[in-house]
């Protein structure tokens, strides 16, 4: 298990006009963008220590779907390398959000889409991997192979840190794929639930035994996974 840092991060980039804020393309709220949830606290302790054990080296950290770099920024402050990598162009508000603040290094942007990364980004190999709130919108399969591609990027002893949106939890309400396989589900959420929570794409809803196999056989060992008290799955897992 690791331990929790709960250090309190400043983060002036937050406002109100971030609350509630879309990802865009239907694809939900930036949550990081509002608050680090207990993941992104495990990777920033998880950060930290990696930099106590060597601190000639800064560690690097490559954070997928990073929406509008709430989470990348917050690893920045800390002293951590960071590429953030998004399907949109989230460069602008990226560095709007970097502007003023005291960062050892502002986070450099990379557009792509995480199933299918570049062969060389910056920074690589990463000491964490950071993927939250993104991997349900692509099918089991894809994920799979993303997740394959995502094992060479990592440094050996590191980490990667991934969410996903849980089948039991109130997006599962009238979720038509239900009671299908992991492998099988790809459906819209029911109408209420995507008005409420702003997702209109096909996503796969995972339990927490899904998230495990998916990573097992990606390659990674698991050193923690867990449930969110709203019911979305999470894992922390090494090469």
């Amino acid at each position: 298990m690791i331990s929790e840092n709960h250090r309190t991060y400043n983060e002036p980039w937050l406002d109100e006009r971030t609350r509630r804020r879309p990802v865009g393309a239907g694809h939900g709220i930036d949550v990081a963008s509002q608050r680090a949830d207990d993941l992104d606290e495990r990777c920033l302790a998880f950060l930290d220590a990696r930099f106590a054990c060597n601190p000639t080296v800064r560690p690097s950290a490559l954070d997928l779907a990073c929406g509008q770099g709430g989470q990348a920024l917050r690893m920045a402050a800390g002293g951590v390398q960071v590429t953030a990598v998004d399907r949109l162009d989230q460069g602008t508000a990226l560095q709007r959000a970097a502007s003023g603040q005291a960062l050892w290094q502002p986070p450099v942007f990379v557009q792509a889409d995480f199933r299918a990364l570049p062969h060389t980004l910056p920074g690589a190999p990463y000491d964490a991997i950071v993927c939250q709130r993104a991997i349900h919108y692509v099918s089991y399969d894809e994920a799979l192979t993303a997740l394959q591609c995502w094992l060479r990027h990592l440094k050996p002893g590191g980490r990667i840190f991934l969410s996903a949106s849980g089948l039991t939890s109130e997006l599962g309400r009238g979720y038509p794929h239900w009671g299908r396989p992991v492998a099988e589900r790809w459906a819209r959420l029911a109408p209420a639930m995507a008005d409420r929570h702003d997702i209109r794409q096909p996503v796969c809803l995972y339990e927490a035994m899904d998230l495990v196999n998916l990573l097992h056989a990606a390659g990674f060992g698991i050193a923690e996974v867990f449930r969110s008290p709203f019911g979305n799955v999470k894992a922390v897992a090494f090469v």
